[in-house]
């Protein structure tokens, strides 16, 4: 069956239980806590986006607008809904509200054990620009990987 598309707004602050249920279903999330996710809310540079379908959130992205790159700070979705495509809707969002911000390059680091997310990044146009060994708490590198933005 297929899922009804979704429905993509900014995140309020009711939706912090779903974005750390989502975010602590998988190991490669930031694992943010409360606090943190009512700060990325409250920053004027922060956009907080989730997907929604059948009245529940599905995923989430959090990216900062720093004229001109925007990092790409937080992206996941239900497991339950991982490789549906949300994900790669998610991330095109994002690249909306990057142009839309005055940004021309999309930013961002992955674990290089995150397999499925690199091929996610690298199939929507993002090269490779360096790595940060032993970066994460897992001691996997990160990858730091650059979209420039096409004008319009």
């Amino acid at each position: 069956m297929t899922p009804p598309e979704p429905t993509f707004r900014y995140a309020e602050h009711e939706d912090i239980t779903d974005l750390l249920a989502i975010d602590n279903a998988w190991p490669h999330s930031p694992h943010w806590t409360r606090t943190q996710y009512e700060t990325e809310l409250a920053w004027e540079r922060s956009v907080v986006l989730v997907a929604e379908s059948e009245g529940r959130v599905r995923g989430f992205a959090v990216v900062w607008l720093i004229p001109p790159e925007a990092q790409l700070a937080a992206i996941a979705v239900r497991p339950e809904a991982a490789g549906q495509g949300l994900g790669r809707s998610l991330l095109r969002r994002i690249h909306e509200e990057a142009r839309l911000g005055g940004c021309s390059v999309v930013t961002l680091e992955v674990s290089h054990r995150n397999a499925a997310a690199r091929h996610l990044y690298e199939t929507e146009g993002y090269i490779t620009v360096g790595r940060r060994p032993t970066y994460y708490a897992d001691g996997s590198d990160a990858v730091l990987m650059d979209l420039n933005l096409p004008a319009g």
